[in-house]
């Protein structure tokens, strides 16, 4: 089955409400479109690039071992996406497997779960209004609130780390770009206008910057950071090929990321400076939507290894490689739960 976030690369993006429902989202290009062959355009003057990074290979693809993982600092609790009940629903479990629960109960795709720094709260994606939207719900899926009105997509949201603000990305504007709200929906800022899509965003764990991946400056997207305000854009990625959902590391040292420079995805890790690239997975297929441990120490992200998505966790190494889902419907999207 395929989702919205497994669809055509390339897309018009609509400008009114009656086009905005059959828009792809910004997920879609970034998971499963073959990569871009045009190169880099030079930098412009929006952004400041840093030299290209040499990229260290870690060994050979490490051996799968199934059973209960380390909880890695965190609650023990991950919420994820599923297919398992027929379509894209929120659920959440321990890491070893036992209490799952079905969180969300409509129709149409929920989907992108993250959680509040408190525990508390769960941001997500759904469509159960028409056009996709962002809502929240409490951590046992009760008290859901729609955040986000608008017709166009507004999606990937993200807490910041004291809780008072949630990054997302919308195309209102004709392309994607970031905006910041209030955890209640209100005050929805854009932050950083440009003429190409900016998208896929997570703050640092001190609440200063912001990493994204962006098209600014060529048509493979490329990861970026920026001030928290939107200000001093600097490219941290310089490859043909596109590098796209990145997340930070909660100690701040290094950003995760995916990455298509040998000809199919991957996940790799850099410092926040984007020096020192060095790629953590090897031939697991199509891998997507990687997380932090709380404690920086492990990578949860999925794969269709086998043929379907499932998660996975991995040490930062690339070392002890861990299937935590094994059903034959897609789970995907996952996310860690905090620490109590």
């Amino acid at each position: 089955m395929l989702h919205c976030d497994q669809l055509k690369q390339n897309r018009t993006v609509p400008t009114n409400a009656a086009s905005a429902a059959s828009a792809t989202s910004t997920e879609a290009a970034t998971d499963t479109a073959p990569a871009p062959t045009n190169t880099s355009t030079p930098p412009g003057p929006t952004a400041t690039p840093t030299p290209s990074a040499t990229v260290t290979p870690l060994p050979p693809a490490p051996t799968l071992s199934v059973g209960s993982p380390p909880v890695g600092g965190g609650s023990g609790l991950i919420a994820y996406t599923s297919d398992r009940d027929g379509n894209p629903e929120i659920y959440r479990q321990l890491l070893d497997g036992t209490g799952l629960k079905r969180l969300t109960f409509s129709e149409p795709e929920d989907r992108t779960p993250r959680w509040s720094p408190d525990g508390q709260w769960l941001l997500f994606l759904s469509r159960r209004d028409g056009d996709p939207e962002i809502h929240r719900m409490t951590a046992d899926g009760t008290q859901r609130q729609r955040l986000t009105t608008d017709p166009n997509f507004d999606e990937f949201p993200a807490y910041s780390p004291d809780g008072a603000w949630v990054l997302f990305d919308s195309n209102r504007t004709g392309v994607f770009q970031i905006y910041t709200m209030r955890p209640d929906g209100s005050e929805q800022t854009l932050i950083a206008a440009s003429n190409a899509d900016d998208a896929v965003a997570d703050w640092s764990p001190d609440g200063q910057q912001i990493v994204f991946q962006s098209r600014r400056e060529s048509e493979a997207y490329q990861i970026y950071v920026m001030n928290a305000d939107g200000s001093d854009p600097s490219r941290l990625t310089h490859t043909q090929a596109r590098n796209y959902h990145p997340d930070w590391s909660p100690d701040g040292e290094r950003i995760v990321f995916v990455s298509e420079r040998d000809s199919q995805s991957e996940l790799y890790l850099m410092s926040a400076d984007g020096t020192e690239q060095v790629r953590l997975t090897f031939d697991l297929g199509t891998v997507r939507s990687p997380r932090w441990s709380p404690d920086s120490e492990w990578i949860l992200f999925a794969a269709d290894r086998a043929g379907n998505y499932d998660l996975y966790l991995i040490r930062t190494d690339g070392t002890d490689l861990r299937q935590l889902t094994n059903h034959p419907a897609d789970d995907y999207s996952g996310e860690w739960g905090p620490p109590p």
